[in-house]
């Protein structure tokens, strides 16, 4: 297996070991099933949403630690997001393949989307950024369902974007990663040339050598 530094240095995944090969935020989620170095569900618990989470810069250390509180204090509850999460995540892929392949995107799950967003209170807050200053969504929510809106809010913006026909499977024989294909001849066939497409390099190579 490859280190887990390498595949970070080649942008493969981060730190904490969730691919980052989707192009954003809600491809990367679909892929979140794996991770490198674990063989469980990439999003197994609660744990593990608030590590992809921060690995995307979607949650400050200092909102986890609040958030960690609450998995002391109702677990039960914190579970439920997850599950919720693994759930959706399931039927986002069914969509991706869908639309892979040239389908459009089902109307069932759109109208899920809207109604998981139409139950977060929220606002807008302007606030300084690197580059001056910028607009933010911010959600009324405190407790662990407010986890689930980064997600959904791309999984919108993503829908709603031109990157919906430029999802690709990779087309590696044992990989089930998605990524949005912004290559320039849109050619890119595989989620890294890291990864599968160094594979399916050297099969090639080894093939001409027994023809």
């Amino acid at each position: 297996m490859v280190k887990l530094g390498a595949l970070v240095k080649a942008g493969v995944v981060n730190a904490e070991g969730f691919y980052t090969l989707g192009g954003r935020l809600a491809i990367d989620f679909a892929n979140s099933h794996e991770r490198h170095g674990h063989e469980k569900d990439g999003l197994g618990s609660f744990e593990d949403l608030l590590n992809f989470l921060k690995s995307h810069k979607q949650l400050h250390e200092d909102e986890a630690s609040d958030l960690h509180m609450f998995l002391f204090q109702n677990p039960e509850r914190c579970h439920s997001v997850v599950e919720a999460l693994v759930g959706l995540r399931g039927k986002f892929r069914n969509v991706l393949d869908q639309v892979a392949n040239g389908w459009p995107v089902d109307p069932d799950f759109l109208h899920e989307i809207n109604s998981r967003l139409e139950g977060f209170k929220s606002h807008l807050k302007v606030e300084p950024a690197e580059d001056g200053m910028e607009l933010k969504t911010v959600i009324s929510e405190q407790g662990p369902e407010k986890l689930a809106f980064p997600i959904l809010r791309d999984i919108a913006d993503f829908l709603a974007s031109d990157h919906v026909e430029k999802t690709k499977s990779c087309a590696g024989d044992d990989c089930g990663l998605y990524f949005v294909n912004l290559s320039r001849n849109g050619r890119r066939r595989w989620c890294s040339m890291s990864t599968c497409g160094n594979r399916a390099k050297v099969n090639a190579y080894l093939k001409r050598q027994e023809a």
